[in-house]
């Protein structure tokens, strides 16, 4: 068995073992509990990124905001969303994702005093220019950590199962948070973000650890008798050209628009536009939440089946993802074109559901072409801008609702040219991205899917 060598440079070529490394009960038990944990977080970070919405009237009269204050107040979340993203995940090439993500925790709950101490516009907007900062880097982090407990050919559930979390985040604390907001003020669900925040760095504290595979090959379920390659470096240039990072960003991007359109509009569409009360909105914002849930599971778990039945990755992972954001569009095109009433609320709510719901895929796309030590730099990069367009939709959707004849025309608006967008966005995602050609191209060996 050789030895293995280190240079303190992440990019340097690391040296493996001769035989595969073995997985020990206990890691896998630890592989699962960092899941878990993950799953919690990003529950957390999508009910942080929802009280705006569920919060909007009483925050609108209590603060004195206009629709296009209150827009842009929803826009400024994601102005260093994406820019604290990148700069945290190439940091993640160096230090221990771990750690990076109990601090990201930890600035949650501060973000949230300027609003506490200072309810104002400005106090309303140092919060959410806070809050989008410490929020952009956690999701690529989240996907960096968990691949390194699982194999390529094994990573689809537990990478799905971190983001189940954004969906069960929404469908459990719409209603709870809603309770909170309408019997004891908005302040109270603040309150309550900031300290379930401390209370999950509490937990990372003691569960969280960083996974032992930290290289390409290590995790590329290699035959029994296969010594793993040196882990290489490439050039940014290239792995940004691969179409398995551009390619998801096409049907990703407008879904993240369609996220945050609809956590900032949503909530006051439904009670002013469709004529639910605050009560039933809240219970119908959590189900949106539970279609998001259920599909980060069932879309990655399908797309895990087909990986293992030797369908190739631009099948399984690109022209699927593509699909599920296409039919996500028409279903919004439909809700805001055809459908009224209850009808139109129910395609509404499962259109903007699934149109995130295959997040964890462009994810898979982008690790597969991605050396491990250079892949929190290709997470957080793809995931910035994924999320760039979400610096302006709730800023124009509220635009629209100032110019509109009518609030609910204003929404109407903004909602469907989002479904649209959706449809096109797939359509070009399932066309141009090729995954396992991008993977001979550089020269990666990953898992035989042929």
């Amino acid at each position: 068995m050789s030895t293995a060598a280190r240079n303190s440079d992440v990019g340097a070529v690391r040296h493996a073992a001769s035989a595969p490394p073995t997985r020990s009960t206990h890691s896998t038990i630890r592989g699962w509990a960092v899941a878990v944990m993950l799953s919690v977080m990003m529950a957390i970070n999508f009910a942080d990124k929802s009280v705006l919405g569920l919060a909007a009237e009483p925050l609108m009269k209590d603060l004195g905001l206009t629709p296009s204050q209150f827009g842009l107040a929803g826009s400024v979340f994601f102005l260093l969303f994406g820019v604290a993203g990148v700069a945290v995940g190439f940091l993640g090439n160096r230090f221990t994702s771990t750690r990076l993500l109990l601090l990201i925790a930890l600035a949650w709950s501060v973000s949230m005093l300027p609003l506490l101490l200072i309810p104002s516009l400005a106090g309303l907007l140092v919060n959410r220019l806070l809050l989008g900062a410490a929020e952009g880097p956690t999701a690529p982090l989240a996907g960096h950590a968990v691949q390194k407990w699982f194999s390529e050919s094994k990573r689809s559930v537990p990478t799905s199962m971190v983001f189940l979390g954004s969906g069960l985040g929404v469908a459990l604390a719409a209603p709870l948070l809603t309770y909170l907001i309408t019997n004891f003020g908005w302040q109270s669900a603040i309150w309550c973000l900031a300290g379930v925040s401390l209370l999950w760095a509490a937990g990372w504290k003691v569960v969280g650890r960083e996974g032992p595979l930290d290289t390409y090959d290590s995790a590329a379920d290699l035959p029994g008798d296969s010594a793993p390659a040196a882990e290489v470096r490439l050039p940014y240039r290239r792995l940004f050209a691969a179409s398995s990072w551009w390619g998801p960003i096409l049907a990703l991007a407008p879904g993240y628009c369609a996220f945050a359109l609809f956590s900032v509009w949503g909530p006051s569409y439904l009670v002013h536009g469709l004529g639910f009360s605050p009560h039933t909105m809240g219970w119908l914002i959590g189900v949106y939440g539970l279609v998001a849930a259920f599909g980060h599971v069932f879309f990655s778990w399908l797309s895990g089946i087909l990986v293992r039945r030797g369908i190739s990755t631009r099948w399984s992972r690109g022209v699927y993802t593509g699909a599920v954001v296409c039919l996500s569009g028409s279903l919004l095109v439909a809700a805001m074109t055809i459908a009224t009433g209850s009808a139109a609320a129910w395609l509404m709510l499962v259109g903007f559901g699934s149109a995130n719901t295959v997040y964890t895929i462009g994810y898979l796309l982008v690790a597969e072409s991605s050396p491990v030590g250079q892949r929190s730099a290709m997470l957080a990069t793809f995931n910035s801008v994924v999320t760039a367009g979400a610096v302006l939709a709730p800023l124009v959707a509220g635009m629209l609702v100032d110019a509109a004849a009518t609030p609910t025309a204003g929404y109407r608006t903004a909602f469907l040219w989002s479904g649209l967008l959706l449809v096109l966005g797939g359509l070009g995602t399932a066309v141009f991205t090729r995954p396992d050609r991008d993977t001979r191209r550089l020269g990666l060996r990953g898992p035989d899917f042929t």
